[in-house]
């Protein structure tokens, strides 16, 4: 039997789901819910991102300094990566974290022209034109300083040399310099520049001239900024019977650069040439008897406090002497110290005794040579096994030659279209139309 229907004409409830205009009314709860809570879920989403950005940011800077091909290979990850590499900030916030640069490999002054990079990393130059036939004169601050012969007018030409993008910058000739020996020196003129990635800014190159017969020596400065070369300056060196000539590339002290000079052949006679980059002159230290008694070839080195240092190799043993300036101003030589690398410097034939090759400026890195190869010692730890940089670069009583270490930052250089095109490739780039 069925019920009769009840109704309740009065009521002013009806059933949900009868309710024709259920639909609108959830869209409309749906649309406000919604906004209500966008702006959050955005906010929240730029955070996150931001967040991820940094903690890219954190790795990438952490990532080995002396392996240039870990930033190369973030940089093509892709495009944010590439904005966050070729920024000024992740350049100035890496060289801040890892402070001083790497050597990424170096090159070395021979009897014969050359200009081969040795790469000690995964850093590799670009090639040189080859008819110029180059050889290094200097290498500093991430510059190259090159010398070739004009075949036209049989004088030397010297070029800036950047090898992160094989830019070469001639430098206008020098007058007719007569008879004598000469040495040229690179370095960055910015002002309060960390020297860890400035080769693309303003350098000046300081030429140092022996002229045999007027016995001076003379100083002149080259510019960037204004492609020219400023008047001389000048020192006498004294008289001398032999040949004065320079016996390795300059070393920068401090706003110092310092050149050292034998007389002949013999290490007897030798001493320092100083030119001082603030104040333009020109002068001679003279090394003590004790000195000149006690170095059998010697060379320049620079500590990370601008002071001056000479180190000397003989039988394994490496002495060391300091410059020290007092609260007068007056510099003096600091007494020696003495260390044995016969246990730390691997050897093959003890007939050929090992000698100092070059050293990092600002750094206690030195190289030495043996009849093996070509060894890096840290003087401040001093731990076996040495580092090898090369094992057919060995010594020579017959050749004398120097290592010039290439130091720099690496980043990737900044070309555009990199990731685009292989993001293309892979079928996920944008197409124009």
């Amino acid at each position: 039997m069925r019920r009769a229907s009840r109704t309740f004409p009065h009521s002013s409830w009806s059933s949900p789901t009868r309710n024709p205009n259920s639909k609108k009314s959830s869209k409309i709860h749906s649309a406000a819910a919604a906004r209500r809570h966008t702006p959050t879920m955005a906010a929240e989403l730029v955070r996150e991102l931001g967040e991820i950005e940094e903690l890219v940011e954190e790795i990438l800077i952490r990532l080995l300094k002396d392996e240039s091909g870990n930033l190369l290979r973030s940089f093509l990850v892709c495009k944010p990566w590439r904005d966050l590499l070729a920024g000024d900030g992740f350049r100035r916030r890496y060289g801040d974290f890892h402070r001083t640069p790497p050597m990424l490999g170096f090159f070395h002054i021979w009897p014969e022209p050359c200009a081969e990079f040795i790469p000690t990393t995964d850093f590799v130059a670009p090639d040189l034109n080859p008819r110029h036939h180059y050889s290094v004169e200097d290498c500093r601050h991430g510059r190259v300083l090159l010398r070739y012969i004009d075949e036209d007018e049989n004088i030397p030409l010297l070029v800036v040399w950047d090898p992160m993008t094989g830019s070469e910058t001639l430098l206008g000739s020098l007058e007719k310099l007569g008879t004598g020996s000469w040495s040229a020196s690179v370095l960055c003129a910015a002002d309060n520049c960390r020297h860890g990635d400035c080769q693309s800014g303003p350098f000046r190159v300081v030429f140092v001239f022996l002229h045999h017969e007027e016995e001076v020596a003379t100083a002149c400065v080259y510019s960037s900024e204004t492609g020219s070369w400023s008047s001389s300056a000048v020192t006498d060196v004294g008289t001398f019977e032999d040949e004065i000539h320079f016996s390795m590339p300059s070393v920068l002290a401090g706003d110092v650069l310092y050149f050292l000079l034998f007389r002949g052949q013999d290490v007897e006679g030798c001493s320092i040439l100083k030119y001082d980059l603030g104040t333009s002159c020109l002068s001679e230290i003279h090394l003590s008897e004790e000195i000149q008694d006690a170095i059998n070839s010697p060379i320049l080195i620079a500590s990370d406090d601008g002071r001056l240092g000479l180190a000397d190799l003989f039988n394994f043993e490496l002495s060391i002497w300091w410059r020290e300036v007092d609260p007068d101003g007056v510099a003096s030589w600091a007494e020696r110290r003495d260390i044995d690398l016969e246990t730390l410097l691997p050897t093959g034939d003890f007939k050929i005794s090992p000698e100092l090759v070059g050293s990092i400026e600002g750094t206690d890195i030195i190289f030495a040579t043996t009849s093996l190869g070509t060894y890096e010692i840290d003087l401040k730890s001093l731990t076996s096994p040495l580092k090898m940089l090369s094992s057919w670069l060995n010594q020579d009583p017959n050749v004398k030659w120097t290592i010039l270490p290439y130091v720099s930052f690496y980043y990737p250089p900044a070309v555009d279209g990199i990731v685009d095109e292989e993001s293309s490739e892979d079928g996920h780039g944008n197409e124009e139309a």
